[in-house]
C-alpha cells in the first residue's frame, strides 16, 4: 500500500518541501489512486522474519464518489539469523476518499503497525571466536522457551486526514492535519547488589586477565604479567555458560523456606535484584501542512508549503518483571544518601510492576517550516531555485527530582529556540532524448535534535553549553544515460557538516586519580562533543 511514492536524489527539486542533502521521499495513500481489485501475499525470508502474508483490497472510486483501500499484514519468526531473535509484526492499513465535487476531495488514511522484535547482541573479535557468527548474548532458556532479555515493542498508530483542491487547471492546493501517538520500548535487565547477569561482561571474558588494568582495580601501577590461569578460567566459565541465566536470577529474588529436616519447603519472594524493564518513549504528535503548487507561465512553476509539528515526547524507565521477586529500589546503589534517590519528592520508594522508576521527563517540541521554490522548465535546460526558513524551540520537563541535581532537574527547563534557512539550486541540460546533465547545490543549517540539546536529559535540564544549529553544505553533479537495453546514472558529490554535537554515555575504570582523594576510580560518564566537522 506504500508503493506510491516519488523521490527526489540529493539536492535535487521536490514539489513537495525543501528536503536535505540526502533527497526526499513522499509517500502517497490517496485511496483513489489505488487500482481496484485485491491481492494476497505469502512469502518466505530467512533474514529478519520467516513467513510474510499480506491481503489488499482498492475499491476505486464508485458513482457516489467514494473510494476505500484496507491491507491486513503479518510477519514473524520463531528465530531470525542471530539466535534468539524473535520476530512478530503486524499491520493494519485503510484509506477513504470522498470526493466532495469536481475540484475537492477528502482523505482518510490510519495505519497501525505493532511490531515486537528480539534484539541481537554486538559481539567483539574476542566473543565471536569462542561462539560462533549467530551467537547472541541477550537470550536465555527459561522453562524450555529462548527469552530474549532485550526486545524491542513498538505501538505507534498515525492518522491523517487531507483535503485536495484543484484551484484551476494549473494550481492546485493540498493540506493535511495528523496525529500520531503510541509507544516504543526497549527492554533490559536492571540489576543492584550483584553481579552483571551478561554473559559478555568485560570481567567475565579471558581477555579481562590479559588486560593491562586487571590487578590494579582501575590503576596502571608500573609493568603487568598476563593471568593465563585465570584466563583460562573464565574461557572455561564462559563456554559452559554463555546466555544468560534467568533462573539465576529467579533464585536471587527468592528466600528459601526449609522444613524441619532442612529440606526445602518453598520459595519466598523477596526484594528483587534482577528486574527486567524498558526504557519508554510515549511520543504525541500533532502536524500540520499546507501545499500549492502552481504553473505560473508555460515554462515557469512555483511550489510552496508550510508545516507545523508539535511534539509531547514522555521518556521513562518501566517496570515490566520482578523476575519473581517482591519489590525493587528506586535508588541508583553506585551513590549515598541523597545522591541514590532517582526523586527526592519520592525518597526510597519500592517499586512494582507497572510503575515507573529511575527517570521520568518530557520533552516539548514545537517546529514551523516554511519553503518556496520556482522551476523554470525549457527545451533543453531546467533550473530551480528554493529558499527555506524555520523555527524550532525545545524544552524538558523534569517530573522527578533527581538526587544528583536537586536544583536542576524538576520542572521546566529554560526553552531552547533556534532559527534556520536554506538555498539551494540546479540546473539540468538534455543533451539528448536519452542523456542528461545536471548539476545541485546547497546550503543549510539544522537545528540540532531534541536530545543532543540537552547534555544528560534523564537527569537534569541542563543545556548544552553554546548549543548552536549545524551548517550544511553541498554540491553534486550527475550524468544519466536512459535507453531501452540499458539505464545507468554516475554522480559525484562533496558535503561538509560543520558545527554538529554528538552526546555519548559511558562506563569507565580507572577514570579519576585515586591519589587525589576519590573513593572510587570509576564512573558513569556523560560525553558531549560539540563544534564538529564531517566531510
Amino acid at each position: 500500500v506504500l508503493r506510491n511514492q516519488e523521490f527526489s536524489i540529493g539536492a535535487a527539486a521536490s514539489n513537495y518541501n525543501f528536503g536535505g542533502i540526502l533527497g526526499t521521499q513522499q509517500i502517497f495513500t490517496r485511496a483513489s489512486m489505488y487500482r481496484k481489485g485485491g491481492q494476497l501475499t505469502f512469502s518466505g525470508s530467512n533474514t529478519t522474519y520467516s513467513w510474510r502474508g499480506i491481503a489488499t483490497y482498492a475499491s476505486g472510486m464508485n458513482a457516489s464518489g467514494w473510494a476505500y483501500a484496507i491491507s491486513v499484514g503479518k510477519r514473524w519468526s520463531d528465530e531470525g539469523f542471530f539466535e534468539g531473535t524473535n520476530f512478530n509484526a503486524e499491520s493494519f492499513f485503510i484509506s477513504v476518499e470522498k470526493k466532495l465535487n469536481a475540484r475537492q476531495s477528502l482523505n482518510f488514511t490510519g495505519f497501525y503497525t505493532p511490531s515486537s522484535r528480539g534484539k541481537n547482541s554486538a559481539n567483539t573479535n574476542e566473543v565471536t571466536e569462542l561462539t560462533n557468527e549467530k551467537y547472541n548474548s541477550y537470550w536465555g532458556w527459561q522453562n524450555g522457551t529462548k527469552r530474549n532479555a532485550r526486545e524491542k515493542n513498538v505501538e505507534e498508530p498515525l492518522f491523517m486526514l487531507n483535503h485536495y483542491f484543484k484551484i484551476d487547471e494549473k494550481t492546485n492546493l493540498n493540506s493535511s492535519i495528523m496525529y500520531q501517538f503510541g509507544k516504543v520500548g526497549n527492554s533490559n535487565i536492571d540489576y543492584q547488589r550483584a553481579d552483571s547477569p551478561d554473559p559478555v561482561n568485560y570481567k567475565k571474558m579471558p581477555s579481562y586477565f590479559n588486560s593491562l588494568y586487571a590487578k590494579d582495580h582501575g590503576e596502571f601501577s608500573g609493568a603487568f604479567t598476563p593471568d593465563y590461569e585465570n584466563a583460562e578460567k573464565n574461557k572455561i566459565a564462559f563456554l559452559a555458560n554463555s546466555q544468560i541465566d534467568w533462573d539465576a536470577m529467579y533464585r536471587a529474588n527468592q528466600k528459601i523456606i526449609t522444613n524441619a529436616n532442612g529440606t526445602v519447603s518453598s520459595f519466598e519472594p523477596m526484594q528483587s535484584h534482577y528486574v527486567l524493564y524498558e526504557d519508554r518513549t510515549d511520543d504525541k504528535t500533532f502536524g500540520a501542512s499546507t501545499n500549492l503548487n502552481s504553473q505560473l507561465t508555460a515554462n515557469i512553476f512555483f511550489d510552496g508549503g508550510i508545516t507545523f509539528r508539535n511534539l509531547k515526547s514522555h521518556n521513562f524507565q518501566y517496570l515490566t518483571d520482578l523476575l519473581g521477586g517482591e519489590y525493587f529500589e528506586d535508588i541508583d546503589p553506585f551513590y549515598k544518601g541523597n545522591q541514590a534517590q532517582s526523586d527526592l519528592q519520592n525518597p526510597n520508594r519500592k517499586v512494582k510492576e507497572g510503575d515507573i522508576y529511575g527517570y521520568n521527563y518530557n520533552f516539548l517540541a514545537n517546529t514551523i517550516d516554511v519553503f518556496a521554490q520556482f522551476r523554470f522548465s525549457y527545451n533543453r535546460t531546467e533550473f530551480y531555485l528554493a529558499q527555506s526558513y524555520s523555527m524550532s524551540d525545545y524544552q524538558r520537563e523534569g517530573l522527578y527530582q533527581n538526587g544528583l541535581y536537586p536544583d536542576n532537574s524538576l520542572g521546566k527547563s529554560q526553552k531552547v529556540n533556534f532559527e534556520n534557512f536554506g538555498f539551494k539550486g540546479g540546473f539540468t541540460y538534455k543533451i539528448s532524448g536519452k542523456q542528461l546533465l545536471f548539476f545541485n547545490g546547497s546550503h543549510l543549517t539544522r537545528a540540532p535534535s531534541i536530545r543532543n540539546t540537552f547534555s544528560n536529559s534523564r537527569l537534569n535540564n541542563a543545556v548544552i553549553n553554546g548549543i548552536e544549529s549545524e551548517n550544511i553544505s553541498s554540491a553534486e553533479a550527475n550524468y544519466v544515460y536512459h535507453s531501452p537495453k540499458l539505464k545507468m546514472r554516475l554522480t559525484a558529490y562533496y558535503a561538509t557538516i560543520k558545527n554538529s554535537t554528538k552526546t555519548t554515555f559511558f562506563y569507565a575504570e580507572g577514570i579519576f586519580d585515586n591519589g587525589a582523594g576519590y573513593d572510587a576510580t570509576d564512573a558513569f560518564v556523560s560525553q558531549t562533543l560539540t563544534h564538529l566537522d564531517k566531510k
